[in-house]
């Protein structure tokens, strides 16, 4: 028995070695192979991208990366700075028209951290070229604690900015706040006047105008596509993993810009959430 199956290991050996040989004898020269691998690898998106790390070269080289880096190689901020003013300055046609005070260009935040006083932080809103965005900010700006709104024939008890808190503080993006529901960033809702029977709580995006190019920005904060609420952010660095999902329309004066750097970078954080209370304390239009 023992022999029988030495034998049938063998045979088995010997079959594979003259199958492996005939497999090499049937292979093209070398040459001939060499030129079909370089002719293969000229399809390739970069040098090493058949390999699947030419976006990490791009990356290390400074020209940006894929989409999950955020950031294109082709994106160019002086440009997107120089549309931004654009925007920003279509905000003179109000001033022409006489309309600047029917529609304020520009709203205040009142920030207070741990109880101290407060210090304020001035907004320029693009009124001209988002009007609803901005009109659903001035009005939360303007509503004040246990105020109630008319919607229809119903009166609904409603908050605005004042009170709530700076919810989280995203060290890649920037202050997050404005939810006048649960004051935790889990709930939001516009105010009612923008509201419609068929979307209440929400209200369509109205364009991506403005671009997150630099530090300043304020932009709202939806949870999807077309239902924007009260919450939003202001930037503290370039963020262009927003650009196109979340609508800018304001920033912040150069002012108030010292006041929300002193918030990022001197609150102490847990997973994004401030150890003390950063509280909206008043808010308005100017």
């Amino acid at each position: 028995l023992v022999r029988t199956e030495k034998s049938t290991m063998n045979h088995l050996r010997t079959t594979t070695t003259n199958l492996a040989q005939s497999h090499l004898r049937q292979r093209p020269p070398s040459s001939q192979t060499s030129l079909t691998s370089t002719l293969t690898r000229s399809k390739s998106t970069g040098t090493r991208g058949s390999r699947g790390h030419g976006w990490l070269k791009k990356y290390r080289d400074g020209l940006g990366g894929r989409h999950l880096q955020g950031r294109w190689h082709y994106r160019d901020v002086e440009e997107l700075k120089a549309i931004n003013e654009e925007v920003f300055g279509m905000n003179q046609l109000l001033i022409a028209k006489g309309d600047s005070e029917k529609v304020p260009t520009e709203a205040y935040l009142d920030l207070s951290v741990a109880g101290e006083e407060p210090r304020r932080v001035v907004i320029e809103l693009a009124a001209a070229a988002l009007p609803k965005t901005t009109e659903n900010f001035r009005l939360l700006c303007q509503e004040k604690p246990g105020a109630s709104s008319e919607n229809g024939e119903e009166v609904v008890p409603f908050v605005g900015y004042a009170s709530t808190n700076v919810y989280k503080i995203e060290k890649t993006v920037g202050l997050c706040l404005g939810d006048v529901v649960t004051n935790n960033g889990s709930g939001g809702r516009c105010h009612p006047a923008l509201g419609t029977p068929t979307s209440p709580y929400s209200f369509r995006d109205e364009g991506h105008f403005i671009s997150h190019t630099q530090p300043g920005i304020v932009s709202m904060m939806s949870p999807g596509v077309h239902r924007n609420d009260s919450r939003f952010l202001i930037t503290t660095t370039d963020a262009p993993q927003l650009d196109g999902r979340f609508v800018a329309f304001g920033r912040v004066k150069d002012d108030g810009m010292d006041v929300v750097f002193d918030i990022f970078n001197g609150v102490f954080t847990k997973r994004g959430r401030p150890t003390v209370e950063i509280k909206v304390t008043g808010c308005g239009v100017l």
